[in-house]
């Protein structure tokens, strides 16, 4: 079996030419177009695009890798932006800020009249249920009495 190679020329990224297979030509373009590919794009952010960024960074609970991932920006580029407009990162502390005394006694106050607002609910409901149910009952026997006795009580409502 006979190999036949067959030479082209081909210009390399710095502009010499270069004698290669066709087969190592065809490799040497798939691996430019897979590096084209890798290749990231510059997008430039105006001012304001970039601080709408940074306002919703810090509105969310999310962190720079959650929010540079669902945005799709860079979170090296978040951090060079909260640098450069010397903006404090967010803080992710879990222990909670102590209240003031005057804040614990209104929050009390607040949770007292919750609690009873919630006891008044449930009395009127339950005031609510027997009221519909005394009216069903009051209707049964409206129904009934007209059914048995053949009587009208309810009103005719074209009487005048």
């Amino acid at each position: 079996m006979q190999k036949f190679i067959v030479y082209i020329n081909f210009p390399f990224p710095g502009g010499e030419l270069s004698f290669c297979s066709v087969l190592n030509k065809l490799t040497l373009l798939k691996f430019e177009i897979h590096m084209e590919e890798l290749k990231k794009k510059y997008t430039p952010y105006t001012e304001s695009e970039r601080m709408s960024y940074i306002r919703e960074y810090l509105s969310t609970s999310e962190t720079k890798y959650q929010f540079a991932k669902r945005t799709g920006i860079c979170r090296r580029l978040l951090i060079l932006w909260l640098d450069k407009y010397h903006i404090n990162d967010k803080v992710m502390s879990t222990e909670q800020p102590s209240l003031s005394k005057a804040s614990d006694e209104s929050l009390n106050e607040l949770e007292k009249e919750l609690a009873a607002l919630r006891a008044e609910n449930r009395k009127l409901q339950r005031a609510l249920q027997e009221e519909s149910l005394r009216h069903e009952a009051c209707e049964e026997l409206i129904n009934l009495a007209e059914s048995t006795y053949h009587i009208k009580v309810r009103k005719n409502s074209d009487a005048k």
